[in-house]
């Protein structure tokens, strides 16, 4: 059991509205009145008075045993079982205000694996990603040694490893593969959020070219597809105007000619944009066959001045009156 006064002397150091929490959970109720070597002088006295008691008396001790029994005072909070207005734990707001100290005692007082290292609170954060949030490694590896779940995600669905990616923290990100094999590691990183992004797609459209090298020497799979459209790391580059991106993906073993679902390579995505550069480089490394789009000559010819692009609607209109095309 944790020492008792712990979380009373620093409390109010970790939130203002944890205050009169925290209470540790004295096993066997040593605290309480009645209870020790006190107990039995105290039985004693009141079983020394009750053969002198008239009727009346009697019926009084009746009434106070009653409400004593109804009043009983509630036994002390374990320290555990403190939760915020937020849903912070302890452990959560020892973290949050970097506590070290606090967050050691916690863990020293906590069996590994404990349903309690998991506990998310209303953004669905737990304290692995509180403390890949708040920066701090060591914290973040005193979690992983003592059992913290690196699979539980928050509210977007983003695991500890994906924040610290699209934060671009190195030493979290070494941390946390230097915990895990290398498969676990790859099998982590190819996880998705919510929003369908791997932790080397959300390194992409960070622009975190640095990160992204290091994603994929540690085992991230550079082609993986998103599923709302199944665009690929080297997709997202395009989309970006990351040239640098771009060139750095390509070097590293991106596939030019992934299709999304709507059958359009990374280079069909420079159609329309700006940045020349990435069109020239992509055109080079797409296969041939897949350069053009379907119908792509008509497209380019409804352009011209000189085709006429007959209008779809003839039922427009603007105020009520019909629109002449």
């Amino acid at each position: 059991m944790a020492d008792p006064t712990l979380f009373h002397n620093h409390a109010d150091r970790l939130d203002n509205r944890s205050k009169g929490s925290g209470k540790v959970d004295y096993q066997g109720g040593s605290m309480q009145p009645g209870v020790g070597k006190q107990a039995p002088l105290w039985e004693e006295r009141c079983d020394s008075g009750i053969g002198s008691m008239n009727e009346k008396d009697a019926e009084v001790l009746r009434e106070i045993q009653e409400l004593s029994l109804d009043d009983k005072p509630e036994p002390a909070q374990c320290w555990k079982d403190f939760i915020s207005e937020d849903g912070d734990t302890f452990l959560h707001l020892a973290i949050i205000h970097a506590a070290s100290e606090i967050v050691s005692q916690i863990l020293a007082n906590t069996e590994f694996g404990d349903q309690y290292l998991h506990r998310q609170n209303n953004l669905k954060q737990t304290p692995l990603h509180l403390a890949v949030i708040t920066q701090q490694p060591d914290v973040l590896r005193a979690l992983l040694w003592v059992g913290g779940d690196l699979g539980l995600r928050d509210i977007n669905g983003n695991s500890a490893l994906h924040i610290a990616c699209e934060m671009n923290l190195f030493v979290c990100v070494k941390t946390i593969s230097d915990f895990l094999t290398r498969h676990h590691t790859r099998e982590l990183l190819d996880s998705k959020n919510y929003n369908g992004l791997t932790c080397l797609q959300l390194a992409v459209k960070n622009r975190l070219h640095k990160m992204v090298v290091y994603l994929i020497q540690i085992g991230a799979d550079i082609n993986v597809q998103e599923p709302s459209s199944g665009r690929t790391a080297l997709h997202l580059a395009v989309e970006e105007q990351d040239a640098e991106m771009v060139s750095l993906l390509l070097q590293c073993g991106a596939d030019p000619n992934v299709l999304t679902y709507n059958g359009c390579t990374p280079y069909h995505l420079t159609l329309g944009r700006d940045n020349g550069k990435i069109q020239t480089e992509l055109i080079r490394v797409t296969d041939p066959s897949l350069c053009m789009m379907w119908d792509e000559e008509k497209f380019w010819e409804s352009e011209t001045p000189d085709h006429e692009v007959p209008f779809s609607y003839d039922d427009c209109a603007i105020g009520g009156l019909p629109l002449r095309c």
